[in-house]
C-alpha cells in the first residue's frame, strides 16, 4: 500500500466514523447545553468532524515568513506524491484541508466549486419550494448583488467567516440597505451555503457566524407617504362609479367582468390572485370562503392562499353581494355558466389577473388621479376598517395576515387629504 493510498484509507475511515453521529447524540448535546439551538449543534458537530479530519492529516502545518500558512496534501501526479498549498489564515487552510479530504474520498465532490457554479442548481432546487414570484425576485437580486461579485467566483471551501463578514457589511453600506432589503439580499448567501453543506461541499455554513447589528448598520425604513399607498375616499368613490359605468357599457369579452372584480376588491380587500379565481360555490349566504389563488406569472391555480394562513371566511357586505348578483345575471343573459368562476369569462384566470392590473391603471389615467396598483386597494380596505374602529384581530383575519404587526406596519395608512386632516386636527385641538 502506497503512502497516498494509506492516507486515503484513513480519510475514508474518518468519514465512515463521522456518519455514526446519531440523533441521540445530537439530543444529548441539546440536553447538556439547554442554551444551544440547532445552529449551535450543527457548528459543534462540524467542528468535531473537522478535528477528526485534521487528526489524520499527516503533514505539518506551518506559517511562513510572509505570514501565509502552508502544508502538503496528497497528489499522485507529483514526484513525492504531495503538493504544497498555502492560504492567508490558518482557519482557511484547515477548511481547505477538510474539503480536500472529503472530495479525495468522494471524487463526486468538487472542492473548487464556486457559488457562481452552484447557482443554477440551487435556484432550480429553490423553485420547487416557493412561488414563481419569489424566484423572479431572487433572480433579480442575484444579478444585482452577486453575479459579478468576487466572492461568488471563489471556491466555496475557501470562503471564510471573516471574508463573508467584510463583504456583507460592505454591501450593506454600498447599497444603503434597509432591514427589508437586507433580508432579501442575505437570503441568497445564507441558503446557498446551506445548500453547499447539504451537498457536502463544506462542513458548515460560515454565514451563520456573521453578525449584523441591524439597528446600527441598516438604514431606517421610513413609512411611505400615506396617499401614495391608499386611495382617498373621493378617489375610491370615483373609481367604483367609473367601473360600474364601464361594466354597463363594455362589450369586450375578456374585459367583461373586470370592472365588477375591481369594485368587489374595494368591498373585500381580497388579493388580486384570490379575486381572479373566486367561484360562485365559494359564496354561502353573506359569507365568502377564500381558499385558492392563481399564481403570477405562471397562471398556476393552487388550492390555498398566500403563506400558511389557509382558508378564511369573510363577511360580504350588501354592496359585495350585489356585485355577485350582477355577475350571475350577466352570465345567464349571455348563456355562460353560472357555477364556475365569478369574474373570469373562461378557464384562464391569469388573463383576469393581468386585466385587473392594467384596467385600474387605465381608470386612474382616465379620471386624472394618481396611478396606484391593485394592492393599494387592499391597503385602502384595511385602513378603512381600522379607521372605523374594527378590531385589529378581526381585520387581520379578514385579509389573511398571520401577524397583526404586518397589518399595522404595512397596511395602516391615513386616507384623509391634507385639508381633511387640518379640519380634524382643528376640531380636536380647539
Amino acid at each position: 500500500m502506497t503512502n497516498v493510498t494509506y492516507i486515503k484509507q484513513n480519510m475514508l475511515d474518518s468519514v465512515l466514523a463521522m456518519s455514526s453521529f446519531s440523533a441521540e447524540e445530537l439530543l444529548s448535546y441539546l440536553l447538556e447545553r439547554d442554551n444551544l439551538n440547532a445552529g449551535d449543534v450543527q457548528e459543534i458537530m462540524a467542528q468535531k468532524r473537522k478535528e477528526q479530519l485534521l487528526k489524520n492529516h499527516t503533514h505539518k502545518i506551518w506559517q511562513g515568513s510572509d505570514g501565509r500558512w502552508r502544508t502538503f496534501i496528497p497528489d499522485d501526479t507529483k514526484p513525492k506524491n504531495r503538493k504544497l498549498i498555502s492560504r492567508e489564515t490558518k482557519d482557511s487552510l484547515e477548511d481547505y484541508i477538510c474539503s480536500f479530504y472529503k472530495s479525495y474520498v468522494d471524487p463526486n465532490i468538487d472542492k473548487d466549486i464556486t457559488l457562481r457554479d452552484l447557482y443554477d442548481e440551487w435556484i432550480e432546487y429553490k423553485s420547487l419550494h416557493v412561488a414563481e414570484t419569489t424566484v423572479l425576485r431572487v433572480q433579480k437580486d442575484w444579478r444585482k448583488y452577486y453575479q459579478d461579485a468576487d466572492i461568488t467566483g471563489k471556491p466555496i471551501a475557501e470562503i471564510t467567516k471573516l471574508e463573508l463578514d467584510s463583504w456583507v457589511h460592505k454591501m450593506i453600506r454600498e447599497h444603503h440597505m434597509t432591514k427589508h432589503k437586507y433580508g432579501n439580499f442575505s437570503l441568497i448567501i445564507r441558503q446557498m451555503l446551506d445548500f453547499a453543506v447539504d451537498k457536502e461541499i463544506i462542513e458548515s455554513n460560515p454565514f451563520l457566524r456573521v453578525k449584523v447589528d441591524k439597528k446600527r448598520v441598516l438604514k431606517p425604513e421610513p413609512k411611505k407617504n400615506d396617499l401614495s399607498q391608499v386611495y382617498t375616499k373621493e378617489e375610491e368613490q370615483r373609481l367604483i362609479e367609473h367601473a360600474r359605468e364601464a361594466f354597463d357599457n363594455t362589450e369586450n369579452y375578456v374585459q367583461l367582468f373586470v370592472p365588477l372584480a375591481i369594485m368587489f376588491m374595494f368591498y373585500t380587500g381580497l388579493r388580486l390572485g384570490e379575486v381572479s379565481v373566486l367561484k360562485f360555490s365559494d359564496v354561502e349566504s353573506n359569507m365568502l370562503s377564500v381558499n385558492r389563488m392563481v399564481r403570477y406569472p405562471t397562471g398556476e391555480i393552487v388550492e390555498h392562499t398566500k403563506g400558511t394562513f389557509g382558508e378564511r371566511i369573510i363577511p360580504l357586505i350588501p354592496a359585495a353581494l350585489e356585485i355577485i348578483e350582477l355577475a350571475s345575471k350577466r352570465r345567464e343573459a349571455l348563456e355562460m355558466d353560472t357555477d364556475g368562476y365569478i369574474f373570469c369569462p373562461n378557464d384562464r384566470p391569469i388573463n383576469t389577473y393581468t386585466s385587473i392590473q392594467k384596467t385600474i391603471t387605465k381608470y386612474c389615467r382616465e379620471l386624472g388621479i394618481e396611478e396606484k396598483s391593485p394592492h393599494k386597494v387592499r391597503k385602502t380596505v384595511v385602513s378603512t376598517m381600522l379607521d372605523n374602529g374594527i378590531n385589529i384581530n378581526t381585520v387581520r383575519n379578514i385579509v389573511g395576515h398571520m401577524d397583526e404587526k404586518t397589518t399595522l406596519n404595512n397596511y395602516c395608512y391615513d386616507r384623509s387629504t391634507d385639508d381633511e386632516k387640518y379640519k380634524m386636527i382643528t376640531k380636536a385641538l380647539s
